[in-house]
């Protein structure tokens, strides 16, 4: 079932689909995407250099149709009751049961008066263009094998020892290999638990970037049941330990990891010699044309 809904700052919502004031008769927008490229000529070679790409922010409009049997200025004064110029808003999309969102801001609001057929129109300014998931994605590094399990067959039933087994394990390798199914590369939560000492943890991507926290005198010790958070995400970018700062320990030329669409592959080390000492997961929402 497709959704389209219109959240305002306080939470307030308005169904752009199937209301009973209005029709949704046009929407520009939704599904486009374009690029500033910055490039520089070098001597007399032909052609350019690029040097920068970046998305350009995005426009979405809404024709709403005010039906002939609503009072004309009703349906307004309950539009722009959740509606606000200037105003920050989120817009939610929902197809094929997977719901995205998209922030802007209400950048203009067109209402002519006067008319028995109206159509109002909302002009949304998003300067971060790609929609993206509702709901984050959390992918754990170090995943759990399942030991207990259920079966008709009498030679391959489970059997338990008086001391009993565990319902499961976690799989400490230090390398995993994840899907980014979005448009663009994003950037993520990366979270460290320590199951025992752990120092000076460091993570790597596949094209050999690395993001590491503690190096010489200022090293960094974990212990069990310490929380190490690393958030890449542009305009949140952030290092704690157990939610105290760590900035000043970010080893030299470490690089903010992105989630490049496609296949991505992580490790995980530290300058211990154990190999069961942390677990580590990435938090992520995929974006979109």
């Amino acid at each position: 079932m497709l959704q389209l809904i219109y959240i305002s700052k306080w939470g307030g919502t308005l169904n752009l689909i199937n209301n009973e004031l209005f029709w949704l008769t046009n929407v520009d927008g939704m599904t486009m995407a374009a690029t500033d490229i910055s490039s520089v000529v070098i001597g007399d070679i032909d052609g350019d250099q690029i040097n920068n790409v970046r998305a350009q922010p995005r426009g979405i409009i809404f024709d709403l149709r005010i039906k002939p049997s609503v009072n004309v200025e009703y349906a307004k004064r309950e539009v722009l009751r959740i509606v606000k110029l200037k105003q920050a808003c989120t817009l939610q999309w929902t197809q094929n049961d997977r719901p995205l969102v998209i922030k802007g801001v209400v950048d203009a609001i067109t209402m002519p008066r006067f008319n028995n057929e109206v159509t109002m129109q909302i002009s949304i300014h998003c300067e971060m263009p790609f929609w993206e998931d509702l709901n984050a994605v959390v992918a754990e590094i170090s995943e759990t094998i399942g030991l207990h399990y259920f079966t008709s067959d009498p030679y391959g039933m489970l059997y338990f020892p008086p001391e009993g087994i565990p319902f499961s394990v976690y799989d400490f390798s230090r390398t995993r290999t994840f899907n980014n199914t979005g448009d663009v590369a994003i950037g993520m939560i990366i979270e460290v638990l320590a199951y025992k000492t752990v120092t000076n943890p460091i993570i790597y991507d596949q094209n050999g970037n690395f993001f590491g926290v503690g190096y010489g005198s200022k090293s960094l010790t974990m212990y069990a049941g310490d929380k190490l958070i690393i958030n890449t995400n542009a305009g949140e970018k952030s290092v704690t330990l157990n939610g105290v700062s760590q900035l000043d320990k970010v080893k030299p030329r470490s690089t903010w990891l992105q989630f490049e669409a496609g296949e991505n592959e992580f490790s995980i080390n530290s300058d211990d010699s154990d190999t069961d000492n942390m677990v580590f997961t990435l938090q992520y929402k995929q974006r979109y044309i």
